[in-house]
């Protein structure tokens, strides 16, 4: 028997293996989680930074899943100051990927199958107000029970987050030991603020 948890598990922190300054709001970091698993996240100014990076587990019940918000009731069009940040973001990064979402104020993309690596990699336009938070979910099986009689329960762990500042995009690049399913989840710029997600594996 397999029970599904949906609601989200925070994971343990991990420690920062290096950490490098490329210049002008541009820098890069490796992590290490106790799991496994390493991340290496990157972050830079819209438009003027291009990436420094290259980019057999129970599926989860929203497998592949791609949304993204809708603009906010009475957003006047001609507030919208970057579309050109949008075509960028997907001439740039979504080339090649397996996912693309651009929407308003969230949007979430994950894996359609597990995988032993995939990139993330979100911005916010430069219009918006607060900074969004970038969440990195993993898919995890536990047994429940001595020798899995009880059978298993299915959770999403949070496995890192990291704030996405306007005018600005992040990428987090997530290495596991063994395939897992991956999520990324971008939330909170605000109903009047475009978003952009894409997800390569």
């Amino acid at each position: 028997m397999t029970t599904t948890n949906s609601h989200v598990k925070r994971g343990q922190p991990p420690r920062a293996s290096t950490v490098m300054d490329l210049g002008n709001d541009h820098a890069l970091q490796i992590l290490d989680f106790p799991s496994g698993m390493r991340a290496i996240v990157e972050g830079g100014r819209a438009v003027e930074h291009l990436p420094a990076t290259p980019g057999e587990a129970e599926a989860p019940p929203d497998a592949g899943k791609q949304e993204a918000g809708e603009r906010a009731a009475g957003y006047e069009d001609a507030a919208v100051r970057t579309t050109d940040e949008q075509i960028w973001f997907k001439n740039t990064f979504c080339n090649g990927a397996q996912a693309c979402v651009q929407g308003w104020d969230w949007a979430i993309c994950g894996t359609n199958r597990a995988v032993g690596y995939g990139t993330g990699i979100a911005m916010v336009g430069s219009e918006g107000s607060r900074n969004a938070t970038l969440f990195v979910d993993v898919w995890e099986c536990v047994c429940v029970g001595p020798f899995c009689l009880g059978g298993t329960e299915c959770f999403w762990v949070q496995n890192w987050h990291g704030a996405v500042v306007p005018g600005h995009w992040l990428s987090v690049n997530t290495n596991a030991p063994d395939p897992k399913w991956l999520r990324w989840r971008l939330e909170g710029a605000g109903g009047d603020t475009q978003v952009s997600l894409a997800a390569k594996y």
